[in-house]
C-alpha cells in the first residue's frame, strides 16, 4: 500500500496523498493585476456578516470590487481558513484562475540554492490538479520541481510542467494529492538519481552537504494536518534548512532535526547521474 500526500489531508489508499499555503520569493503577483485591498476603499455600507461560512477578508473584497461571494469555491475558502499566507491567492481567484499566465522561472536556477516555489503562485496555482487545483493538492509536483531545477538547470519543469507530467504518467491521485512514487520513479524517469534514504541525523546532513537535497514526506505536525511533501535544502550551524512549497514563514526559519524527526514519514536524497 502506498500512501498519498497533498498537504491539507492525506489518506492510505492504493496509490498515493495531498497539500496547500502565500507568496513565492519571485513575488508572482507582479505576473496579475491584483485588485487593492486597501481598508480605505471600503465604503461605510459594507457590513461582514460574521455568520457566514465566507471569511470577511473575502467578503470585503467582493464588496469592494462588485463581486458575489459565490464565486469563491469551498475549497479556496478553506484554503485561506488553513492558511492565511494564501491570502493575496485567494482573493484574486475568481479574477485570475481562468488566466494564462507566461511562466519564466530562469531567475531561480542558482547552482548555490534550491529555488523555493510555492504551490499557490498565481502562474500556476490556479492550474487543476487531479479533483483539485495545485495550490491545494500540489506540493509533491512544486517539490520536484523545485529539485529538479536546482539539479539541472532546466526551467522548462516548473510546477505546472512537473503537475501535468505527475498527471500523465498516473502520480497524480485524485482526491489524494500525489502517491509517493512521484519522487523516487518519476524523478528517475526525468533522469535524476533518486534514492531512499534512512530515518538517520548523519545520512542527511552528508546528502545535504554534498549539495543532495532531500525531499521528505511528512505527517502531521508542523508542516501539515495531514501528509505533505517538503525539501530539505541544505545545513546551517547545526539546523535544517528547509522549501516547504505551502509556506514562505515556514521557509524562512531554520529547523533541528530533533523537533521534525518523528513527524517524518519517508525521504529520498536527489542527485543528478
Amino acid at each position: 500500500m502506498i500512501l498519498v500526500i497533498g498537504g491539507v489531508t492525506a489518506a492510505a489508499v492504493s496509490f498515493g496523498s495531498k497539500a496547500n499555503e502565500k507568496i513565492n520569493h519571485t513575488e508572482p503577483a507582479t505576473e496579475s493585476q491584483s485588485i487593492s485591498t486597501s481598508s480605505a476603499e471600503v465604503t461605510e455600507a459594507f457590513n461582514p456578516d460574521y455568520s457566514s461560512n465566507v471569511p470577511v477578508e473575502i467578503q470585503k473584497f467582493a464588496h469592494i470590487n462588485g463581486l458575489s461571494t459565490d464565486l469563491w469555491s469551498d475549497e479556496i475558502i478553506e484554503l485561506l481558513k488553513k492558511n492565511p499566507e494564501t491570502e493575496e491567492f485567494v482573493l484574486n481567484y475568481p479574477l485570475l484562475k481562468d488566466e494564462e499566465f507566461k511562466i519564466d522561472i530562469s531567475d531561480s536556477v542558482n547552482n548555490d540554492s534550491v529555488p523555493h516555489f510555492l504551490q499557490w503562485d498565481t502562474r500556476w496555482g490556479y492550474a487543476p490538479y487531479g479533483d483539485d487545483i495545485i495550490a491545494n493538492a500540489g506540493c509533491g509536483p512544486t517539490c520536484l520541481s523545485m529539485v529538479y531545477v536546482y539539479l539541472t538547470g532546466d526551467t522548462s519543469m516548473n510546477p505546472k510542467a512537473m503537475a501535468e507530467f505527475s498527471t500523465e504518467y498516473g502520480y497524480c491521485v485524485p482526491g489524494n494529492g500525489s502517491s509517493w512514487s512521484l519522487i523516487y520513479e518519476g524523478g528517475e524517469y526525468l533522469g535524476l538519481d533518486v534514492w531512499e534514504l534512512p530515518l538517520v541525523e548523519d545520512y542527511i546532513i552528508e546528502n545535504l552537504q554534498n549539495g543532495n537535497p532531500v525531499i521528505c514526506v511528512m505527517g502531521p505536525g508542523d508542516f501539515t494536518d495531514g501528509g505533505h511533501f517538503i525539501v530539505m535544502t541544505d545545513y546551517i550551524d547545526g539546523q535544517i534548512k528547509i522549501n516547504d512549497p505551502n509556506s514562505v514563514i515556514r521557509t524562512n526559519k531554520l529547523w533541528n532535526y530533533s523537533d521534525i524527526e518523528d513527524q517524518i514519514e519517508n525521504l529520498w536524497a536527489c542527485s543528478t547521474y
